[in-house]
């Protein structure tokens, strides 16, 4: 959420993953990964996160 509520300006799912990762591989039993998600149904794409005013 930290990573989130610093946000400025619109951000992708790439930079708030690159912030995550860290925290989550310290506390979690699994390492994430951020990659595209086979075999769904469609042409690909990303997050956008824009903070609210």
């Amino acid at each position: 959420m930290d990573a989130m509520k610093s946000n400025r300006s619109i951000m992708d799912g790439t930079p708030l993953f690159s912030k995550m990762r860290r925290p989550v591989i310290i506390t979690a039993e699994r390492t994430p990964r951020y990659s595209d998600v086979r075999n769904a149904g469609h042409d690909g794409g990303d997050f956008l996160f824009v903070r609210k005013k």
